[in-house]
């Protein structure tokens, strides 16, 4: 089966899911990143990644616990100062949330979510190496590894930093429902922001997704 069929599959069991979960919601989405307050110091724009699911409380009110990773790629200038040319900084979250929602027309919803929860910060910097042993095989051209004298160079992990804090949510969006299923298109912005030593890690996520 191709990959457009496994994915218009994926969707309707998506859309038809409501009929033995009523007393359920799930969501995922995604989309760019950007950060705010000191962190835009350090940090470019990147993504953003969230996959979730709760109880329906009323017809308009939901509990929901999300998982969110967000990218924190380093600022040059940062990297200059840090001395390593491969540095990744990601930001992970595990949130509990109460979404307060209002029905715009017979297709459209507002909502309101808030919450709060745990965040794990981490930094990793990478730099590459020659790495003796290994003969150099012309399946490492295809991979973009250029060889040297019989020596391919590798990455290897030279520091790691993590920080872990709690942290709230507040955001809202709009919600726009697919033909005549109860699944809803989303879109929606969330100010984030941890309480990690330092400096608080504070990030606005831009996601689309789908919520049913």
């Amino acid at each position: 089966m191709s990959a457009s069929r496994w994915c218009i599959l994926f969707i309707y069991c998506l859309l038809t899911l409501q009929a033995s979960a009523q007393g359920y919601n799930f969501n995922f989405g995604g989309g760019p990143g950007f950060p705010l307050s000191t962190t835009s110091d350090f940090a470019n724009t990147s993504y953003n990644l969230v996959v979730g699911g709760g109880s329906n409380l009323t017809t308009h009110s939901k509990m929901n616990a999300e998982f969110m990773f967000h990218g924190l790629p380093l600022q040059q200038s940062v990297i200059d100062q840090v001395g390593v040319a491969n540095v990744k900084g990601r930001l992970y979250s595990l949130s509990g949330n109460l979404i307060l929602g209002t029905t715009i027309g017979g297709s459209k919803t507002a909502y309101l979510i808030g919450g709060g929860g745990w965040y794990r910060r981490t930094l990793e910097a990478k730099e590459t190496v020659l790495q003796a042993g290994t003969k150099c095989a012309p399946v490492w051209a295809w991979w973009n590894l250029q060889c040297v004298n019989g020596i391919f160079p590798t990455a290897v992990t030279v520091g790691s930093r993590t920080s872990s804090a709690p942290g709230f949510n507040v955001g809202g969006g709009f919600g726009f429902r697919l033909w005549d299923s109860s699944a809803n298109f989303y879109t929606e912005i969330r100010y984030h922001r941890a309480f990690t030593p330092g400096i608080d890690t504070t990030v606005l996520p831009l996601t689309f997704g789908i919520r049913w």
